[in-house]
């Protein structure tokens, strides 16, 4: 039974690099069906309460801009279906609806999620999209960067905090990347050690599966963990980080963790993770 893929498209631009990166990650896991699922907002949603009246000639309006939008990422498909290897196994989904709930429809009938990493000042659909694959699905998912440049996976980062916050995710998001990591020439793990901790070791997560790990231990100060670990695995060369999604607290699931926030905000090569 092949695993199914669910390429989140939103940005005409960002288009070709997700099904780019949706590819590398199909022939990474052996095969997989591509659904390319483009999400078009209700007019109505678009309206803040009090804000103004939706009018017949403002829904008009806003139609036709996400008829254009739909229209240019559907040509980015086309072109791309014609080239890839997948054939008849990618397909072209659209549907209008509120984004958070389209893709937790379509992403639990998934096996893997892929979405762009949103701009510094885009708060719209790619950001709610994103937050609805991590924390409604349960699925693994990979964000893919403006700057993804080729295929991925053959030295792979994967970030530890040795902490019970966050091994429960880590764990999920190591045991999906597994499947990743078949053709992987490099392995690195960058765990983070605070001040008078223990020295960390390799976790059984990944002994247990005979995965041949190189062991980097990362000081976590007052500085950014999150930019240590993209500035760790850009000085090893890895070309896709593996990390736990978490929340800072259970009860408010939209609030992510600084590490999650600051690694959503600037990493530069397809990140997967999962909550």
């Amino acid at each position: 039974m092949p695993s199914v893929i669910l390429a989140v498209l939103d940005h005409p631009p960002a288009a070709d690099r997700l099904l780019a990166a949706a590819t590398c990650l199909a022939d990474l896991i052996g095969g997989a069906r591509i659904n390319a699922l483009l999400v078009r907002t209700p007019p109505e949603a678009t309206i803040l309460p009090g804000d103004e009246v939706l009018t017949l000639r403002r829904e008009a309006e806003i139609r036709a801009i996400g008829a254009s939008r739909a229209a240019a990422v559907k040509a980015v498909f086309d072109a791309w279906a014609v080239t890839t290897p997948l054939g008849g196994t990618a397909r072209w989904v659209d549907v209008e609806g509120l984004v958070e709930d389209v893709v937790k429809d379509w992403g639990r009938r998934a096996d893997w999620i892929v979405v762009e990493r949103p701009a510094h000042h885009d708060y719209g659909t790619t950001w709610h999209g994103i937050r609805a694959a991590l924390f409604t699905t349960d699925r693994p998912v990979l964000v893919v960067p403006s700057t993804l440049r080729g295929p991925f996976g053959r030295r792979v980062a994967i970030a530890w905090r040795d902490d019970r916050r966050n091994d429960e995710h880590t764990t999920k998001a190591v045991l999906a990347a597994l499947r990743c990591l078949t053709r992987a020439a490099q392995v690195h793990l960058l765990a983070g050690l605070r001040e008078g901790a223990g020295a960390p070791v390799i976790p059984a997560i990944l002994s247990e599966h005979d995965l041949p790990v190189e062991l980097h231990v990362l000081p976590i100060g007052t500085g950014a963990f999150g930019a240590a670990l993209l500035a760790e695995a850009h000085r090893l060369g890895a070309d896709m980080l593996v990390i736990g999604a978490y929340v800072h607290h259970p009860l408010h699931g939209w609030l992510l963790g600084g590490v999650t926030r600051y690694v959503l905000a600037h990493a530069d090569l397809p990140v997967l993770m999962r909550h």
